[in-house]
């Protein structure tokens, strides 16, 4: 047995031990409905995000910026394992 098994034991122990409590369905009800009045009152509620959304030098730039920063992280790991191993 490792040490993080003996915690883990002791932490199922301590957490069966807590009593259950039981939730009154029609207060899970408003809390539920206070939860999507809040969520469907946001600005951006219903709207899938989007490459299409943002200006177009974002659109292009973004991308393009991240799958070159990308490219060359790679480009130099695979140097550098190519360097260790003598080639």
């Amino acid at each position: 047995m490792n040490p993080d098994h003996i915690a883990d034991e002791h932490l199922t122990a301590v957490l069966a031990s807590l009593p259950r409590v039981d939730i009154d369905p029609a207060r899970a009800d408003r809390v539920r409905a206070r939860c999507r009045t809040t969520l469907d009152g946001r600005p951006d509620a219903g709207r899938a995000w989007s490459l299409a959304a943002g200006p177009p030098w974002k659109r292009i730039l973004e991308p393009a910026l991240v799958a070159g920063i990308s490219a060359a992280f790679l480009l130099e790991v695979v140097g550098r394992a190519l360097s260790l191993e003598g080639f």
